[in-house]
């Protein structure tokens, strides 16, 4: 039609318009050069046709140097372009769009915000909602990489759902970058399938260079996990942009695979440092830090000496922890070395503070994982305690050391939990519309909390003086089993003294506990009685082999009554109760000794207590019959009572809450790990709904002491969840537990508690009536 336009006129004016757009027509096509050739030959009669035409001919010049990768040049175009567009709200807004999307490439965010802010209002006052949405949602991607994640992805989900419905392009455009907003958030698995589904609706449409965009993004998440996995995806990207008609950006691939390379332990500093110089000269700030990073660890790699690294403040989070992590091999005294880890870990925990909301708290420690677990061996390495203390509490639930700042209830996340109790009664098949309804709202329930905001205080990690004042003053022993360069380690800190003891081998610590915990759920399943004997007999002579290998080393120090645990890595998990070494003591699970000691400062006082039983239990309803007789006012709930909100108003004002009930874990997703009420699964995330949370709540359930461990050895399950929402305490089972177990221990805590024992105190004491049964429920958090 542009041909046929360009026959019918002799007006050079219109000519030179039309040339302009076939030109930006020949480069989508496939033909850029043809494109600038066009759209510079238009240019030349510039002073005969209108500011706007010219201004509408540089930027869309702009828009064909962008797509090939040529951002200095796009800017230059756009910077001559936009004032000249004035007349126009429309091309003003196209153009300020456009030009985000260079600065957004380049990493100069701030400027990014700036244009996607002035173009969304622009387009929006043109009447083009639709390039509105999508300036909205680069908008929200800028946010999100300003470093102001929740907000981000707040205002991407806004935008979600319009992007969706104008077309399937748009829509694999927000699940990559909606990919790489998860990834962002340390949400791994998600955040890849997201961007492998990107690049694979890019594919079967042809939009080669949008498909490159996602694998590129994908090879990037793979390089420090596998960076084989990163080097193949990178060199596909390559091609599929070389098809594009874009090359320049190739560059960017060749950066993924060469830090890949170097990852791996191979790889040339000066072939980096060059690769990063030819990325700077593009215009690609980001991609040139990042590379620069890289270079100086290959350098460390190589020996060499003197290893200068200074990273700007606008670089990405991932890309300044990466820098901390170098500089931090490139010191030569551990202490200096620590120094720096402990700078970087502190970068990221006050981000992390930001978020009010659990899941990402405990996501977003995965960006640390490396300089946590690299301090936590320089530690071990120089055999100071002191120094090994501080460690295991930077390595610990950094989440356990965010001042909380409750969230105030949500009705519309409340009506969604209630749609999803509905549901979840209904077992809807896949594939069905109920099936996909309940997957619509289980993520909008997880999104809508991220969008919380935190107090963005941390508290400092509690001195270990204080914390052995406080060993003191509870007749208690702390113990903290970590794993350092392929050895288990035991921390000993009792009231005078702090000692660090090797265990064993890390292989023959996983070799004990491999199969245990289905060794667990056999023994506590209704079994014709020679099987039970034969499977209960096996399971205690594993438990006598574990029990020698982790505490034989260290048994002559456990002479306080009371043991605090406090485990990391491999030892998470574990039934530490069911340790005959620990048998005879009152044991307590915090998330970290930091938040041992502080909530352990004041006594335990239940002036109320109430109890539910779910359905489909059989011993539920004797069991809280039993239990409440100890307490003259307690508030039962069973049969048709125990409802959703009759639990959750009941968990509001109380002070002791005792939850019988079918309990699952869910690994994927932890704090949609539930109780089975009568009306449908009453979830981690009700726990948001709550005005207040009892001081200690007793889950007489399977597996909801379970814990999902995230990377950088965050836990993360519905005990945790209660803990965060401030109970002081938590009884709970990591694994299945028998009718009879709980029938008989759990009423006779109660007994202990009533009389004025502390949580510990009493499930211990309640346990040692019944040395036949093997029962793993634990005390988790303050437990005196």
């Amino acid at each position: 039609m542009l041909l046929k336009a360009l026959r019918r006129t002799d007006d050079l004016t219109t000519r030179a318009i039309i040339e302009g757009t076939l030109g930006f027509v020949e480069a989508e096509l496939g033909d850029p050069q043809t494109g600038l050739s066009l759209l510079d030959h238009a240019l030349r009669r510039r002073e005969e046709l209108p500011a706007v035409e010219v201004g509408k001919m540089f930027a869309q010049r702009a828009l064909i140097h962008t797509r090939l990768g040529e951002m200095r040049q796009a800017l230059v175009d756009f910077t001559q372009a936009i004032p000249m567009l004035a007349e126009s709200v429309e091309e003003t807004g196209r153009a300020r769009m456009n030009r985000g999307n260079v600065h957004l490439a380049q990493g100069s965010i701030g400027a990014a915000l700036v244009d996607f802010e002035a173009a969304a209002a622009a387009l929006h006052e043109a009447g083009l909602e639709i390039l509105a949405t999508k300036t909205r949602h680069n908008l929200a991607y800028s946010v999100m990489m300003s470093g102001q994640l929740a907000r981000g992805l707040q205002l991407m989900d806004a935008e979600a759902g319009a992007m969706r419905a104008v077309s399937l392009q748009l829509a694999a455009i927000s699940d990559q970058d909606r990919g790489e907003a998860l990834l962002a958030a340390g949400v791994h698995d998600e955040g890849r399938r997201n961007l492998r589904r990107a690049a694979e609706l890019f594919g079967r449409m042809g939009w080669r260079r949008a498909q490159a965009e996602a694998e590129l993004a994908l090879a990037r998440a793979w390089v420090v996990d596998d960076p084989a996995t990163a080097a193949r995806l990178s060199k596909r990207a390559g091609r599929h942009f070389v098809q594009s008609g874009a090359p320049a950006r190739t560059l960017q691939c060749e950066a993924v695979e060469t830090a890949s390379i170097i990852e791996r332990g191979r790889g040339s500093a000066d072939e980096a440092t060059q690769l990063a110089v030819r990325l700077s000269r593009e215009g690609l700030r980001r991609d040139a830090t990042w590379m620069r990073v890289y270079a100086a660890q290959a350098a460390l790699a190589e020996r060499q000496t003197s290893v200068r690294l200074r990273v700007p403040r606008d670089a990405s989070l991932s890309t300044r922890l990466l820098a901390y992590e170098v500089r931090a091999r490139a010191q030569r005294r551990p202490g200096d070395a620590l120094r720096v880890l402990r700078a970087g870990l502190d970068e990221l925990h006050q981000w992390q503070s930001t978020f009010g909301s659990l899941d990402l708290q405990t996501a977003t420690v995965s960006h640390g994982a490396r300089l946590a677990q690299r301090g936590l061996e320089l530690a071990v390495r120089t055999g100071r305690p002191q120094l090994v203390y501080e460690w295991v509490e930077w390595l610990d639930a950094v989440s356990t050391r965010i001042v909380p700042l409750r969230p105030p209830a949500d009705p519309e996340a409340a009506a969604d939990l209630t749609e999803l109790r509905v549901l979840a009664q209904r077992r809807p098949e896949p594939g069905t519309p109920d099936a996909e309804r309940q997957s619509e709202l289980l993520e909008r329930v997880r999104r809508r909390s991220w969008s919380d905001q935190g107090s963005s205080t941390v508290h400092a990690v509690v001195p270990l003086d204080q914390l052995k004042a406080q060993l003191a003053a509870t007749n208690a022993t702390l113990l903290a089993p970590l794993a350092a360069d392929g050895q288990a380690w035991m921390l000993v800190v009792t009231s005078t003294s702090a000692d660090l003891v090797r265990i064993a081998s890390t292989d023959e610590i996983s070799a004990a506990l491999s199969g245990l915990p289905a060794d667990l759920d056999m023994a506590a399943a209704d079994l014709p009685p020679m099987i039970a004997d034969s499977v209960v007999a096996g399971l205690r002579q594993r438990l006598d082999e574990l029990d020698r290998t982790v505490f034989a080393p260290v048994a002559h120090a456990l002479s306080t009554r009371r043991i605090v645990i406090n485990p990391t890595g491999i030892f998470s998990g574990i039934a530490w109760t069911l340790m005959p070494t620990l048998s005879a003591h009152a044991v307590t699970i915090p998330r970290s000794a930091s938040e041992w000691v502080t909530r352990s400062r004041s006594v335990h006082e239940y002036a109320t207590a109430g109890f539910v039983a779910g359905p489909r239990l059989s011993r539920a309803g004797e069991e809280v019959s039993v239990a409440s007789t100890h307490w003259p006012e307690a508030v039962v709930l069973t049969g048709a009572s125990a409802t959703a909100s009759a639990v959750s108003d009941l968990a509001g004002r109380v002070d002791l809450l005792h939850l019988a009930a079918h309990g699952h874990h869910v690994v994927d997703n932890p704090l949609f790990s539930n109780l089975e009420l009568v009306d449908g699964p009453w979830y981690g995330y009700d726990l948001d709904q709550l005005p207040q949370v009892p001081e200690t709540v007793i889950l007489s359930a399977c597996e909801l002491g379970a814990t999902t461990i995230r990377r950088g050895d965050e836990l993360l399950g519905l005990t945790t969840a209660w803990l965060h929402a401030g109970a002081r305490c938590v009884i709970a089972s990591p694994a299945s537990v028998s009718d009879e177990v709980a029938a008989a221990i759990l009423p006779d805590m109660h007994a202990e508690l009533a009389n004025g024992l502390p949580p510990a105190d009493a499930l211990a004491a309640a346990t040692a009536k019944h040395p036949d049964l093997l029962s793993t429920f634990q005390c988790y958090g303050a437990g005196w």
